[in-house]
Parts: C-alpha cells; structure tokens; sequence
C-alpha cells in the first residue's frame, strides 16, 4: 500500500470502539464514524470512502441489514467491507461470507489484525483497478454474491440489482462485459440491452445473458438484440469464467 491516507467508514453503536479503531489506524487511515445504519448511508453519498468496517450487532438496524441497504446505493456499490462482531459463531461467519464482505475481525479487535486487514482489502481493490471489469446485473442479490464469488478473483466485479442503479452506472463507465440477468421487475434484459444496443458509448460492449427460462420465446428474444452469449441459470464457475474468457478474448481479436 502506498504512502496515500485511506477513508474509512466505521459504523458502529459504541463510540468506543471507534476512537479505539481511530487509535489503531492512526497514520494509515482517517476514520469517520457512524453510529448506525441510516447516518451511514448519508455519509456514504456525501464523501468517499475506500474501507467500511461494519458491526454487527446494532439496534433497529444490525449489520447485515445495513449492508443490504449500502449495496443500493451506487457510491457504495462496491466498496469493501470488513465485519467486526463479538459473537464467535458459525452463522455470522457463513453469513458475513454469503454476503460477500471483504473481511471478518472478532471484537475486541487486534490491532495488528485490523491494520493487516485493512491494508490487504485496498491492495485488492488497487489490483481491481487493473483487472477486466464485469458488471453483473440482477434483481436477486444472493444469486450476484454467487456470481462475485465465482469471479473476484480474476476480475473487477460490479454487483449491480436494479435497472435504474444500471443505467446510472453505465452513464459514467464503461465496462469490459456485463453480464444481464433475462428476468427483471420494471426493465427486463431484454429492454436493457435494447438500451445499451442504442447508446453508442456502450453499445459494443459484450453481452452474456443469464437466464432460468431458456424456451424458444425467450432466445428469440433476446437473440434479436445480438449478445454475444446466453447462459442457463445456475451456471456453474468453470462454464462462466471459460465462456467469459471466450467472449473477451473475440471481442479483443474483433477490435484489433
């Protein structure tokens, strides 16, 4: 990590556990604090930031509730996020890792552990940064925390589940490949890539369709607006990443 002051995002009920986490992250980190959920999400579309550390157990709005609602907001879509929790148990760990969080510290926090985290999550997104970016659309969260999962390691994942969170994104970036879920409430894929076909900033990005319905109405469908795959849900890791290797490596030879 370079020598640059990281911002992170400590949210949690205990204002003493955040001046410890200020303590801890002195010279590496400036830390703002939120006390719960709904201040955070403020914060989160007033300024930048590259960590949240999120705990758990909060009133009216524990952790994984505040997760759900900070991965709908487009500033925080990706941003990484480590839970800390004094409950040694199973179901937080399974949980906090199905959610797709960046990281899993045990209260009272190490400070050597908190440091080493911290630092290992911006390195990983620093190497993002460099990396293909995919963004994956889709209204059912679990089923994109699936996808991420399959995929993190190789590529920039974008974990995208409204059309309208879609549209805006893809107003400002421009991603190597989106991968588009055929059935969605509002827009369904077919009408976005309608879309994305028409804008012509994006309009040769390629385009896997994901699918549970893959009958004849459907693939004429979707097949009219030209993408350059279409996959069966639930696909499985290896037939994802080799048909997206396939689609990438075409499309670099096609611009070439």
């Amino acid at each position: 990590m370079n020598n640059t002051m990281i911002n992170v995002l400590a949210i949690d009920d205990d204002p003493e556990v955040f001046e410890i986490l200020k303590i801890y992250l002195k010279g590496i980190a400036d830390v703002t604090f939120a006390p719960n959920g709904k201040q955070a999400l403020t914060q989160v579309r007033q300024q930048r930031f590259d960590v949240i550390l999120l705990d758990i157990e909060m009133p009216i709005m524990n952790g994984f509730m505040v997760l759900e609602q900070l991965r709908n907001v487009k500033e925080c879509v990706n941003i990484p996020v480590i839970m800390l929790t004094a409950k040694k148990d199973k179901y937080y760990v399974m949980n906090s890792i199905a959610m797709g969080i960046d990281g899993y510290l045990l209260k009272p926090v190490n400070k050597n552990e908190l440091v080493s985290k911290v630092s290992e999550v911006c390195q990983k997104r620093q190497q993002h940064r460099n990396s293909k970016t995919i963004l994956a659309i889709d209204d059912d969260m679990s089923y994109l925390k699936q996808i991420n999962s399959f995929l993190k390691e190789y590529y920039n994942v974008i974990m995208i589940n409204t059309t309208k969170l879609a549209l805006d994104y893809l107003t400002h970036h421009v991603p190597d490949l989106i991968l588009l879920d055929y059935q969605m409430p509002l827009y369904n894929g077919v009408a976005l890539l309608n879309m994305i076909r028409q804008n012509d900033k994006i309009k040769d990005v390629p385009v896997i369709i994901l699918s549970g319905s893959l009958n004849q109405e459907a693939i004429v469908e979707f097949y009219a607006f030209k993408p350059e795959a279409c996959l069966a849900k639930t696909v499985g890791k290896d037939v994802l990443l080799e048909k997206i290797n396939l689609v990438l490596t075409q499309n670099a030879e096609v611009k070439n």
